[in-house]
């Protein structure tokens, strides 16, 4: 069965059930309760949420040009507005989100945090913008010992199967439907997509192909158990008629302070990606990526430490596994490897590590790096990075978060090192952000 027709069963088991109740109790029970108590709680249930965030983001590397520096910073406001459920089961979300530019370089696009407007990577082309990024309808019923669950019109997600959200100054939303039917530690959740905004964009956009090309939807959907030490999920998804996505994700926490993971991302190219110019794909037909992490947290420390492979083969180039399944989407992706588009490259191998120590009950620091390499034409190309970070929060609904670091790579053109005298050449990166947000409640 396709995923959009598992979200459509869900969905409709979800309102016919709705529909059902209401039915039965012709809205006013027979209890006596009156049309005010039907529609009360739509209303002093409602939260309305503030946030102002304050991102500054930069990079300076050197890897396929003369150094570039990309840098992004500005200031956002979000409002969240969230009903209540009418009969306890109808509802209704919506999100302001905006941004002003506070300042850019060339190339700022790359950083996600402010809106490209024009043509080339020009630091005029930085603004601000403004968008209802969220507005949606959402529906609940408790079915005897089952919980579903139902959104429709424009909303972000986390991990809904292959498709999740990422957020700067405001998250990738995307506009069609989900749906969930929970029982006791299982879950079963659907998705199906027809647009997006992007993070740092008020347009309404597509979903495309490397080469530009539309696609029609994305669909995706996962069932998750979670017991009292294991937690396990499978997810599918698919971008239609250019990548499928499986994934595997477990977690076992034998003793409370341990816990460890594992994560197997498999994508398989379909018609419209193979038909493709090689130099738009990241792979040929088929890339994995497998990863394994151990964490260990006590009352002062965390400390998180992974290690990945990936599996992408493209013919006489280094391949690449995408986390993403289409332009203007974001892909699950839980694996330490994840930074930028550094070490998922074909059989390369990454060490993770983050370390955290809690200097007082609302402020920590810490260090992260990766070390990773692979082997093309006789050289093992190596790279990675360390970055010190800090995270406090000095007030209630206040934090701030800093995190700053020097990093290595190699000339390339693409994932492909470029070689002088057969041999690949080294490269120097610097980067950093800084995030301040302040969240309270208007209502």
């Amino acid at each position: 069965m396709e995923i959009q027709s598992v979200t459509a069963i869900l969905i409709a088991l979800s309102v016919s059930s709705a529909l059902h109740a209401e039915e039965k109790e012709n809205i006013v029970p027979a209890g006596g309760a009156t049309g005010a108590e039907f529609t009360a709680p739509f209303f002093t249930q409602s939260q309305i949420t503030l946030s102002l965030k304050n991102y500054w983001k930069y990079l300076k590397e050197e890897n396929e040009n003369p150094e570039r520096v990309h840098n992004a910073w500005g200031q956002g406001i979000a409002v969240n507005y969230q009903s209540g459920f009418l009969g306890d089961v109808i509802g209704v979300d919506a999100d302001y989100y905006g941004a002003v530019k506070l300042g850019a370089s060339d190339y700022f696009n790359s950083r996600g945090v402010l809106y490209s407007q024009g043509n080339g990577n020009h630091k005029k082309n930085a603004h601000g913008y403004a968008k209802w990024g969220q507005r949606n309808l959402k529906v609940k019923y408790q079915l005897h010992q089952m919980q579903l669950n139902a959104r429709w019109g424009w909303q972000a997600v986390k991990n809904v199967g292959v498709i999740t959200s990422s957020t700067r100054l405001s998250p990738t939303t995307y506009f069609g439907w989900t749906g969930s039917a929970a029982y006791d530690g299982l879950t079963l959740r659907g998705a199906y997509f027809e647009n997006a905004m992007a993070r740092n964009s008020p347009d309404k956009k597509r979903f495309q192909t490397n080469t530009g090309k539309e696609i029609n939807h994305l669909s995706s959907g996962a069932l998750a158990w979670e017991g009292d030490k294991l937690r396990m999920q499978y997810g599918y998804g698919e971008s239609a008629h250019y990548l499928a996505r499986h994934l595997l994700l477990t977690e076992y926490a034998p003793i409370k302070p341990l816990t460890i993971g594992t994560q197997i991302y498999i994508t398989q190219a379909r018609n419209n990606y193979r038909s493709m110019p090689d130099n738009k794909r990241d792979f040929d037909s088929y890339a994995a990526h497998y990863a394994l992490d151990i964490s260990w947290k006590n009352d002062r420390w965390r400390s998180k430490w992974g290690f990945g492979y990936t599996d992408a083969r493209k013919e006489n180039k280094v391949g690449f596994y995408p986390r993403h399944i289409s332009k203007y989407s974001r892909g699950t992706f839980t694996s330490m490897a994840y930074a930028g588009d550094d070490y998922m490259r074909d059989r390369e191998k990454v060490l993770s590590n983050l370390t955290a120590y809690n200097v007082a009950p609302n402020m920590a620091i810490g260090v992260t790096g990766n070390i990773a390499q692979f082997s093309y034409r006789q050289n093992h190309v190596r790279s990675g990075e360390i970055n010190l970070f800090t995270q406090w929060k000095p007030l209630n609904g206040v934090s701030i978060a800093a995190m700053a670091g020097p990093g290595w790579s190699y000339k390339s053109n693409g994932k492909t090192p470029h070689l002088i005298n057969g041999r690949y050449r080294r490269t120097h990166t610097l980067a950093s952000e800084i995030i301040i947000e302040y969240k309270f409640n208007l209502l």
